[in-house]
């Protein structure tokens, strides 16, 4: 929104400079010339201006496009690797009562290592 009422203004202003000069001039550039009213040489200005501004803007979005791409591909790692971990913790545990009367609880074993003499 504040972008429109930046640049509304400045091509109201543009538009009025360009209507109003509309006496061509001779226009030169090293050894080339050329006649154009200074109207026209305005909006010319103007025109490659955006173009290029617009062409700037493109690819730092592109940059920030590749680091979102990698942000999210972290997200989804570590989402993975949370899930992993809630995964072993939700693993059943067992329940030895020690000497003083008070459960016990031990780590998680795998079931292809248990003791089966406990």
């Amino acid at each position: 929104m504040i972008r429109l009422i930046l640049v509304v203004p400045f091509l109201l202003v543009l538009v009025a400079f360009t209507a109003s000069n509309q006496d061509p001039l001779d226009m030169w550039l090293l050894t080339y010339s050329w006649k154009t009213s200074a109207g026209v040489l305005a909006l010319s200005v103007a025109c490659i201006a955006f173009l290029l501004g617009a062409f700037c803007l493109w690819v730092v979005e592109l940059r920030q496009r590749r680091r979102a791409r990698k942000a999210e591909q972290h997200v989804r790692e570590l989402e993975a690797q949370l899930a992993q971990a809630q995964a072993a913790l939700a693993t059943p545990m067992r329940l030895e009562p020690t000497l003083a009367g008070t459960p016990h609880i031990p780590l998680p074993e795998p079931e292809n290592e248990r003791n089966p003499n406990v």
